[in-house]
């Protein structure tokens, strides 16, 4: 548990004094927003006559009245974040790690010198984190199908999209760290992973727990009937929450990822430096 604590307190140093980190997951959550918005104006003119044809046609003509439409809101949110991260998402993912590395290395946080870098390949980090995601959500779909209607199938097939996750996680580094290619990235993922299995999933598992825990108590079924007892506006307070709560988790488990990536490394310099010079320069050569 040494090593877990250790990260997550280094995690917090990291997220504490340097508020940039944060940018690239507040850009996704701010797309995924946007859509979001987009989707309530669907059935508002002016917007009706664009937005609302396509929903109509995919999920048919109650969702564009009232109160079907709030509830709605909350439902297609497992699409939004797909396009969100589709769109920026994976990206900012890469972003953020090699903001981890600035920080490593006693650089000042610096967007702009990610970007300029190039070390973040936007068709690789989106195939891989898609792949990451279809297996995961295709385990899911397929326990959910063809095993039995019990409640232990639920957390068995929630186990398993963990591990999945966790053979994974480390993808991304990869590709942004070493230059792996998508294959070598995978492979390189999985060997640290099974290196450090322990970490590893837990930090996974603390970092999905809040997303976990909300999706037990605040799942559709529960939203709409607490919209029909209460006020069908109640959902977009869960929209909200399961929006926050999303980011939150996806930014925990990034930074911690990757800060675990450097302590596997060069446990000598896992803290984060405090001083920039020469004593930088000194640590990008040990870690490169």
């Amino acid at each position: 548990m040494g090593t877990i604590g250790k990260v997550f307190q280094q995690t917090a140093k990291l997220l504490g004094p340097h508020r940039k980190l944060w940018i690239p997951f507040l850009v996704t959550a701010l797309v995924e927003a946007v859509l979001i918005l987009g989707v309530w104006l669907a059935p508002h003119p002016p917007f009706a006559n664009v937005l609302a044809p396509p929903l109509r046609y995919f999920f048919g003509d109650r969702i564009l009245h009232y109160p079907w439409h709030l509830w709605f809101l909350y439902h297609v949110m497992k699409h939004t974040h797909l396009i969100a991260t589709t769109l920026v998402g994976a990206f900012m993912t890469g972003i953020a790690c090699l903001m981890v590395r600035q920080a490593h290395a006693g650089e000042p946080l610096s967007i702009r010198e990610a970007l300029v870098g190039r070390r973040v390949r936007y068709g690789t980090v989106l195939f891989l984190w898609l792949l990451a995601w279809g297996l995961t959500n295709g385990a899911l779909d397929a326990i959910a199908r063809f095993s039995p209607k019990a409640s232990w199938v639920v957390w068995a097939a929630v186990g398993s999209a963990l591990v999945l996750q966790a053979l994974l996680v480390y993808a991304i580094p990869a590709v942004v760290y070493e230059g792996s290619s998508w294959w070598r990235a995978l492979l390189q993922a999985v060997h640290e992973t099974l290196r450090h299995p322990f970490s590893t999933f837990v930090i996974v598992l603390l970092s999905s727990l809040p997303v976990i825990l909300f999706a037990a108590v605040a799942s559709e079924s529960r939203v709409a009937d607490g919209m029909l007892k209460t006020a069908p506006e109640w959902a977009v307070a869960f929209v909200a929450g399961r929006l926050a709560i999303w980011t939150i988790a996806d930014t925990l488990m990034t930074v911690a990822i990757a800060h675990l990536w450097w302590l596997h490394r060069a446990p000598q310099l896992s803290a984060v430096p405090q001083h920039s010079g020469p004593v930088a320069t000194t640590q990008d050569q040990a870690l490169a």
